[in-house]
């Protein structure tokens, strides 16, 4: 548990405390942006990976106290919103978007389009949709300092990339965020934008689909755990 918990530490520390912070522009000035990308993305890599692996051996330890098991219709509730978690994953990931690297350099054609109308922090909103899920229908404390560890980091770094991108598109990016929300479909629901379900391509939804349909059947052999 002890390793769990300083993993998942050191984890929060290089997205919240470097990535999010003045920080970040200062070690950029004295290394450079390609430089501080490359190894930010090793250390992200490396400190998830050692998360999983010290969430997998942390199942078997005596300070895991297991407080309940989730019901079947919370794993079903689960298993509908994992969808979606899926959904927005893969949609952000092959979809242009006005909050990713690329758009530093230049903002896709139309900003506000297809999966970015549900949220404009699709990749991250779909992660935490999945972490919440997991952290409600897990009922150990290794299950929450994993899932709790990375819905912090989707809900501040959320916060975090909006704050820098309005500091440096000013307006430009501000019009992008009275149109779109953080929180999927809220925008949607308030009127803000309209939902376009054309937008969103057959091709990546056939991809998502596939995706969480071989998590779902692979989910006992990946994770021990049964999907349902």
């Amino acid at each position: 548990m002890w390793t769990l918990a300083l993993t998942c530490a050191f984890f929060l520390c290089i997205h919240l405390m470097i990535s999010g912070t003045h920080l970040k522009e200062q070690i950029i000035g004295r290394i450079g942006g390609m430089a501080y990308y490359i190894i930010f993305a090793i250390l992200s890599v490396v400190s998830l990976i050692g998360m999983c692996v010290a969430f997998a051996i942390a199942q078997d330890d005596t300070l895991n106290f297991v407080l309940w098991t989730a019901p079947l219709p919370l794993k079903i509730i689960g298993l509908v919103v994992n969808f979606v978690a899926f959904f927005l994953v893969i949609l952000g990931i092959t979809t242009p978007s006005p909050t990713n690297l690329l758009a530093l350099w230049q903002l896709p054609d139309k900003s506000v389009y297809g999966v970015i109308r549900i949220s404009r922090h699709p990749v991250l909103a779909g992660i935490g949709l999945w972490a919440i899920m997991h952290f409600i229908s897990s009922g150990n404390l290794a299950s929450w300092l994993f899932f709790g560890s990375l819905i912090g980091v989707c809900a501040l770094g959320a916060a975090n990339i909006d704050r820098k991108r309005l500091a440096l598109m000013g307006e430009t990016y501000a019009s992008i965020m009275r149109r779109t929300s953080i929180i999927p479909f809220v925008a949607i629901i308030d009127g803000r934008t309209a939902f376009a379900p054309e937008e969103l391509g057959i091709a990546r939804m056939l991809l998502a689909l596939s995706m969480f349909s071989m998590f779902a059947v692979l989910h006992e052999m990946l994770f021990i755990v049964r999907a349902l």
